[in-house]
Formats: structure tokens, sequence, C-alpha cells
């Protein structure tokens, strides 16, 4: 007989590592650009409703948004007619990386080589640490202070944008970059994101910089006789600083690698230019570490700091401007009924201004489309002291989700903002926030708003960009 428990055991694994994989499964900037470029076509196309229903099965707020509109993303992709502007980003991209590579890699010889005096067939010691060290720290830290004060020279600073997005369009070709357009006058953690990716670019440059300046120097010392002095009409004085510039230079490393730290002897027999094996062999033992610990090493310290947040900003894409929300709405709106297994228990109904409408004519309409079960029911704008503190208590308890009930007509947008504002810093971000808007109608039961009515409050509902909010009108079919 056959055995067959190494075909199950290689099945399961195979089924394991396929949920491993789904669950691991997050935007990338690829998908993004995608994204942004697909929803900026407007064509309809429909999709898998069962995949989209999967996709966000559990989940609430912006983690139910990115995981629909990645789905969204990879159905429309899949179902083909899209010439993948991510593709096209992400291969330019890796093409302007090749070519930034190489030509800071090929800099940084370059200098190096430059920097050698070929008279004397020496590198001058403060010349080769002010270029190769020095300006490498006066970048980080200017780099720095613009972080520091970016706010105040925004506007200053936007031909960076302007210049990039020129790149961009020459990589994707005219008429085919409004996405990014898009993604810099909205801001938020897609532009975040897509910058902390061109910071990972620039520091690439920068680690191959300071490589090719460790190389340019190893090639001058393997194929070349060279030597390390330094001149000065104040000798002592020069003598001095140098030390104690050197000295400062190697802290990272003095006590771990003292042969590539100079003494005063090295300093001051470099003054006359020696060639000795003893004392060129401190120099560039010195100048290696500085250039790897002052230039090299913080960069890769940058750009890994760059991936983790860019990571994090898209981890954190919320997909709350006014194109994403309509796509939502159109995407969960008839469907939200199947998302849940069972409503939820225990949410807190805020009758805002006391619309006289009852919990009984509208549990169905709860249950049945916003999938929630009503608890506690007050009414906002006409408490009492007992009534409004009651509320809050209520909010406190973090509740299973938070309805405000108000008619189509009586929408003041200050009044609810800050309405919003209370109920969210009692809550917390992660309580979910319904609007549910009905009219009452001539016998006091619940009718649907009117079109101009449900087009205000979305408006209003979408400028809160609050990922743990949505926005129901009642439908008569819910009688």
């Amino acid at each position: 007989m056959a055995n067959t428990s190494g075909g199950k055991d290689a099945i399961a694994w195979g089924a394991l590592v396929g949920s491993v994989c789904v669950l691991k499964k997050r935007w990338t900037i690829r998908d993004l650009v995608d994204f942004e470029a697909l929803l900026g076509r407007g064509d309809a196309v429909e999709v898998d409703d069962g995949v989209i229903r999967d996709s966000v099965k559990g989940l609430e707020g912006a983690s139910a948004r990115r995981a629909g509109m990645l789905a969204w993303l990879e159905e429309r992709c899949r179902g083909g007619g899209y010439e993948g502007m991510g593709e096209v980003w992400a291969s330019g991209r890796f093409v302007v990386g090749v070519l930034v590579v190489v030509f800071m890699f090929l800099a940084g010889v370059g200098v190096m080589t430059g920097l050698l005096d070929r008279e004397r067939m020496g590198f001058n010691i403060p010349m080769v640490l002010g270029v190769a060290v020095g300006l490498q720290i006066l970048v980080l830290v200017g780099a720095a202070l613009v972080w520091l004060v970016r706010g105040r020279f925004t506007k200053g600073l936007g031909i960076v944008p302007k210049l990039l997005g020129w790149l961009v369009g020459k990589i994707g070709g005219a008429g085919k970059m409004e996405w990014w357009r898009v993604l810099r006058l909205e801001g938020g953690k897609g532009w975040e994101a897509l910058g902390w990716n061109l910071v990972r670019l620039t520091q690439v440059g920068a680690v191959t910089f300071s490589v090719g300046l460790m190389a340019g120097l190893l090639g001058c010392i393997w194929f070349l006789e060279v030597g390390f002095f330094w001149e000065s009409t104040t000798p002592e004085w020069m003598a001095a600083r140098l030390h104690e510039v050197t000295g400062f230079l190697s802290f990272p490393w003095a006590g771990v690698w003292p042969e590539a730290v100079p003494s005063m002897g090295a300093v001051i027999a470099a003054q006359d230019g020696d060639k000795g094996a003893e004392n060129g062999g401190v120099w560039y033992l010195f100048l290696f570490a500085a250039i790897f610990f002052w230039g090299l090493l913080p960069r890769l310290l940058l750009w890994g700091f760059a991936v983790m947040k860019e990571r994090a900003a898209m981890g954190a894409l919320d997909f709350q401007a006014k194109r994403h929300r309509e796509l939502w709405r159109e995407m969960m709106g008839t469907r939200r009924v199947d998302v849940s297994e069972a409503p939820v228990d225990g949410v807190l109904v805020l009758d805002v201004g006391g619309t006289g409408l009852k919990e009984e004519s509208l549990r169905g309409f709860l249950l049945r489309r916003l999938r929630v079960n009503p608890g506690e029911w007050y009414e906002v704008g006409v408490w009492d002291e007992k009534g409004e503190e009651a509320a809050r208590k209520s909010i406190r308890n973090a509740p299973a989700g938070v309805v405000f009930l108000a008619e189509g007509w009586a929408l003041s947008p200050p009044r609810m903002a800050a309405l919003h504002r209370q109920v969210r810093s009692l809550a917390g971000v992660d309580v979910m926030i319904y609007f549910l808007v009905a009219n009452a109608g001539v016998n006091g039961g619940p009718v649907a708003p009117k079109a101009e009515e449900e087009g205000i409050w979305r408006d209003f509902v979408d400028g809160l960009a609050d990922a743990g909010s949505e926005i129901y009108f009642y439908e008569d079919e819910y009688k």
C-alpha cells in the first residue's frame, strides 16, 4: 500500500505557507502607484464581490480599507487592459538607482584620486579629512536642520517635488503621471511613503560615494607608493589641532582598534611626508575608519530608517480622500450585510438634536444594514446634566460602536464636527462611528433623505478624514 503521509504533509505545508503569505500581504509603492493610476482613469469595472467580502471580513476602519482596496486593485489588474504604471515607476526607479550607484561610486573614486598630490605622491591629511569626512558631516547636519525647519520653508522647497515630478514624467511618459500630481497635492501617507522611498535612493548614492572614496584610497595604496603629509606656517599649532581632530574622529573605534588611532608622534612625523610603513600604516587605517564611521555608517543607518518609515507610512494608509471614500462606499455599500458574521452588539445611539425617531422603527435597519445592535439610546443637544453624564460614561466604556442619528436637513457642520471630536476623544481611535441620516416622516417613522442632503452629508463626513467613521442613509426598503 502506497505511503501517502508525505503527500499530505506537503499539501498541509503548502496550505500553511499560502495562508502566511496572505496574512503578510501588504501595500507596496508599486501597488500605490497602480491604485492611484487606475482610480484616476474613472472607468467602472466589475470586480469579484466574494474576494472583496473575504478581504475585509472581521476588519473595521483603516484596516478594512487597506485590505479591501488592495483586493480591489488585484482584481482590477487581474482583469487586464491596464498598462501597469506601478511597473513603469519600479522599472524607472531601478534604472535611476543603478545610474546613481555607478555615478556616485565613480565620483568617490575620482574625488579620492584627485586629492593625491602628484608631485609629492602623497595625500594632504587635512584636505582629505575635510573633503572625505568633513563635507559629509556638514551635509548630514544641513539635512538635519532642513528637516527640523521644513514646515517654515515648504514653499521654498517646493522646487524639489516639482523636479521629481518632471523626472517621473520623463520615466512614465507625458499625460500618464496624474497620480503623482494628486499624491503631491494631497500629501498624506501615500506622499510620505513616496518621499521616504526617494530618501532611500539618496542614501544608497551616499553609501556608494563613501565606498568609492575607500576604493580610491585603497587603489592608490596598492598600486602607488604614496605617503601622508600636512603643512602649515604654524606647525606647532597645526600639530596640536590635527591631533585633537583625529582623536575626536577616532573616538568610535579607539578602544577596540588602537592601531587606527594616530598618536602625536605620527602627527609630527607626517609633517615631513614620511612614507615609512609605520607612519603610512596608521594614517591609511585611520582614514579608512573615519570614512566608514562618519560617512558610510550614518548613511546606512539613515537608509534603514527610511525603509522603516516607508513601511510604516504604507502600513498607515487610511484612504480618506474623497475619491477613496466614494470608491469604498461603492464597494461596500450593498455588501456590508455579507461582511460580518453577526451584528455587533452594544452600540451607543446618539440622537442628534432629538429627531423623534424611535428605536423600534430603526432597529431593523441597524441590524440588517449597518450590522450593529443598538444598546443604549440618548438624545444629544437636548440633554439634561444627568443624561449628558450618562452618555459620556457609556462612551468611555468603549462600546462596540457609536451611531450618530440625524436628520438630513439638520446638519450644522461646526456643531457636528465638535460632537465628533468629543466622542472620538472619549471613545478612542479604535471605536467605529456610524453616521445614520434619516428624516422623520409625517407619521413619525423614518424616511430616506433627499439626494441633495445625502451629498452634503457625504462631503461633511469625507472632510472629517476619520478612517473609523462611515455614513449610511436610511432606505425605505428596510421599513
